[in-house]
């Protein structure tokens, strides 16, 4: 019996689950959500105009970057227009606005007109600090371990959010917030395969909508936090609090067994699953599951010696076979569209003629909906579909809405609000939909890899956005767009509902490679799968997977259904 039958009998969503579920994953997001809406909260920069002495100017300001003044023939107003060619600009600063928004980091340091461009260079920063961490972390959870690698990631992201309530200047602020993007990057991945890894297929939605439900609530919640606190330092802090409870819970949180089955360490992810029996009132020994697990594999001394693969092979895994670079390829190029059209929705919101805290608030909430859809639809109809049909609907909302007239207010933020819940679904379910694809030998690194494709979106996002200086509505158009094509990139993907994950890369190839496209329901191939026939039609015992294989051992039982059963 293999990894997957083992966890069956340690139980596949007991009380040891639920409590990583809803105690770990939970905490772990609201961190990253809090992190992430932080990041936009302190930049923003309210209604501001220049500041003079002259009540004169004063009464007849009318610019946000240049000072009108009166010439010295008379007391004629030179427009700030005019002013502007002779370049007059704020020589005493700037006045904010601050009944709409509270003090921020940019209004603190004067990072508007001619140096507005600081503030995008930090948002730059930012993001390229996020992909380079996916980069190197994500390589470090299949190299070294997912608990090693997020303790020491959360432990830099709040050491670098320290550094940013302290920054004395543009350079240190920049890159405090690039070292902070360069670990709290890895932390929603990491966290999400530990759960995954330990939870059977029948509960894995549950896993994705305690990820969503985490990120939306603490999106909705933190407007108002930052309304009472009005000071973006001390909305810096807000972060503290579930950083300081993932690491006094990290001694609890375990390795993943299935990656250590994947290094060769079966007696370490017996003990694991012996300890995740006894949580669930199973009374069965270490001794138990080894002999589970080592019966997935043949003695070493019958077969011949294979070669074993070093990490640079097994990362070039992802591209070297055709149906492996396929879906990595279409992962990738989607996730980095679908990031970009969440991001730069919920950046358009700031542009939307509504109070900010009201917009940010309502947005986030209308994202519960989604949350529930994802429970009641996804085990039922499968991954790809409802993903699709949340994307081009998206798309086409999307471009419904920046076609509409600009003085339609009310009808421009009641689309804005339903292309964010359709952009939510997608990233939810598509984020779910790439676990399940990306096998567990190279999942860790698979997933970097998508969040660094997603990073690179949400860099990109910030130009869309920037569109709305030519037309306000020009950035939606472009974003509806952009759904629309990576909806036609998840068609190509196979459904994965109801299917054991595939552990090594070669199990990975073989899965959805005999799919047909527009296949709909699911559930006609799990009869087969569960019988003992892997999904391209070669012969495997429904737990016997080659990913249960440790390194150094040579292969796995190749069984029918009838045959597994005689050995049992």
């Amino acid at each position: 019996m293999g990894f997957n039958a083992a966890l069956a009998d340690a139980g596949e969503f007991g009380l040891y689950q639920r409590l990583l579920c809803f105690v770990f994953l939970l905490t772990a997001i609201a961190y990253l959500s809090l992190s992430y809406w932080i990041q936009i909260f302190i930049l923003m920069v309210p209604d501001h105009r220049c500041r003079s002495d002259d009540p004169r100017a004063e009464a007849s300001n009318d610019s946000r970057c240049q000072l009108g003044n009166f010439s010295s023939l008379g007391n004629e107003w030179v427009s700030s227009n005019e002013s502007a060619s002779r370049g007059t600009g704020c020589p005493q600063g700037w006045e904010y606005d601050f009944s709409s928004l509270f003090p921020t980091a940019a209004t603190e340091n004067d990072w508007v007109c001619e140096n507005a461009w600081r503030v995008y260079v930090v948002h730059t920063f930012y993001w390229v600090g996020s992909i380079l961490g996916q980069l190197l972390f994500g390589c470090l959870t299949d190299r070294f371990g997912r608990k090693k690698t997020f303790c020491w990631v959360v432990l830099l992201s709040v050491l670098s959010n320290m550094a940013t309530i302290l920054a004395p200047d543009h350079v240190t602020f920049t890159a405090a917030r690039f070292l902070t993007a360069f670990g709290i990057a890895t932390i929603s991945t990491t966290s999400f395969m530990i759960v995954m890894e330990y939870t059977g297929p029948a509960n894995r939605t549950v896993v994705l909508c305690t990820w969503a439900a985490s990120w939306t609530s603490c999106a909705a919640i933190l407007p108002w936090i930052a309304y009472v606190l009005r000071n973006w330092r001390w909305l810096l802090c807000v972060p503290f609090l579930p950083a300081s409870v993932l690491l006094c819970v990290s001694w609890w949180v375990p390795e993943s067994a299935s990656w250590l089955m994947t290094k060769g360490q079966v007696a370490r992810a017996a003990e694991l699953l012996e300890r995740v029996a006894q949580v669930n009132g199973k009374n069965l020994d270490t001794q138990y599951f080894y002999d589970r697990l080592r019966n997935s594999t043949l003695d070493q001394n019958e077969t011949k010696p294979e070669k074993k693969e070093s990490f640079l092979q097994t990362s070039l895994g992802l591209i070297k076979y055709p149906n492996m670079r396929k879906k990595t390829l279409v992962l990738l190029i989607s996730w980095l569209i679908i990031h970009l059209c969440y991001n730069g929705n919920s950046l358009q919101t700031s542009n939307l003629p509504f109070n900010t805290y009201v917009s940010f608030s309502v947005g986030a909430f209308l994202e519960i909906p989604v949350n529930m859809f994802c429970i009641l639809s996804l085990d039922k109809f499968g991954r790809k579909w409802p993903d699709v049909i949340c994307l081009y609907i998206g798309g086409i909302l999307g471009i419904i809405s920046g076609c509409l007239s600009k003085n339609a207010v009310h009808e421009v933020f009641a689309m804005a609000m339903l292309v964010r819940i359709t952009f939510a679904a997608g990233t939810n379910i598509t984020f779910q939909y790439t676990a399940e694809l990306f096998p567990t030998e190279v999942r860790g690194r698979g997933l970097s890899l998508q969040r660094m494709f997603g990073a690179i979106g949400s860099c990109l996002a910030p130009t869309v956005v920037f569109l709305a200086e030519i037309d306000r509505l020009l950035p939606m158009l472009v974003l509806g767009s952009l759904s629309l094509v990576a909806g036609s990139l998840i068609i190509i993907l196979p459904e994965t509902t109801g299917h054991q994950l595939p552990h090594t890369l070669e199990e990975g190839e073989k899965f959805g490679a005999q799919d047909k496209i527009c296949s709909f329901f699911p559930s006609r191939n799990r009869k087969a799968e569960n019988n003992g026939e892997w999904r391209n039609g070669a012969k495997f015992g429904r737990d016997n997977l080659a990913a249960d294989v440790p390194q150094g051992t040579q292969g796995v039982f190749i069984l029918t259904a009838k045959e597994t059963e005689a050995k049992l």
